[in-house]
């Protein structure tokens, strides 16, 4: 318990110093206007300083402001992936962001993408937005999420579809079937290896798209984090984010509900 303790608490720090270094690499009062990204990272801080989606998303004409939203605790990705009172928690933080948002931009687009153990925190979060506040497309790419969880709580804030890229050659997701996904279970397969279960009435909503050998030319070999390269983002990703082409005149117009764009057993707390 005491080791627990002390690498949560270097965890945090750690996290806290990572979270002031990358602040001032962010333009936000320039590009929020034009839409917001958050992308929210995988276990043990390993992609805090990835460029590739923002990187990506600006290559490919994006506008709006990209945030990597940090939720882990450690440089450890068992105790990440398998303390999930923590990841649920930074869930509501990121929740509270994506409103804070919304009151400021209520016509502006919204979108998540997320990797890994990251997949199941931008779900929580949207399970615990306030009704009236919805994003538009939500990407999971590498989900440790069981294939079978319901999402039918996060569907009620997405306008747009969850998209996610799922592939059998991801060797860590095979480890996760072994140690447990995100959402606690063993034994079972991750949305990130086979896909998500498309509950009753979503058919339309959820598009699960497995590897082939056509997006190695875009960087996804089919293993667990090149699918957050540049070029995969620019190329296969961010034709599914959109920015806000009237730029800055939209946080001026009347609010209407937010758009943003981010299978089954059962929702998170």
């Amino acid at each position: 318990m005491r080791k627990l303790t002390r690498d949560c608490a270097c965890g945090l720090a750690a996290m806290a110093a990572l979270l002031s270094a990358g602040a001032g690499c962010q333009k936000r009062g320039e590009a929020e206007p034009f839409g917001k990204t958050f992308y929210v990272g995988g276990a043990s801080n390993f992609d805090a300083f990835s460029n590739g989606v923002p990187d990506g998303l600006r290559e490919a004409g994006y506008r709006g402001h990209v945030q990597t939203f940090i939720w882990t605790m450690s440089f450890n990705p068992l105790l990440d992936q398998l303390v999930t009172v923590n990841a649920k928690a930074r869930a509501g933080l990121l929740a509270r962001e994506i409103e804070d948002y919304y009151k400021r931009y209520p016509n502006n687009q919204v979108n998540m993408i997320a990797l890994s153990a990251g997949t199941g925190v931008a779900v929580w979060a949207l399970e615990k937005l306030p009704s009236n506040v919805r994003i538009n497309n939500l990407v999971l790419l590498g989900s440790s999420l069981s294939h079978d969880y319901d999402v039918t709580d996060a569907l009620r804030h997405i306008d747009g579809k969850i998209y996610v890229f799922h592939s059998t050659q991801d060797a860590v997701l095979a480890a996760v079937r072994f140690y447990g996904t995100i959402d606690g279970e063993r034994g079972v397969d991750s949305a990130g290896q086979v896909g998500l279960r498309v509950p009753p009435g979503a058919e339309d909503r959820i598009v699960n798209t497995g590897w082939s050998r056509k997006y190695m030319r875009f960087g996804w070999a089919g293993g667990h984090t090149d699918c957050i390269s540049s070029r995969f983002i620019r190329h296969v990703v961010s034709p599914l984010i959109k920015d806000n082409t009237q730029g800055p005149a939209a946080a001026d117009s009347e609010a209407t509900p937010a758009r943003v764009t981010a299978g089954s057993r059962r929702g998170g707390g």
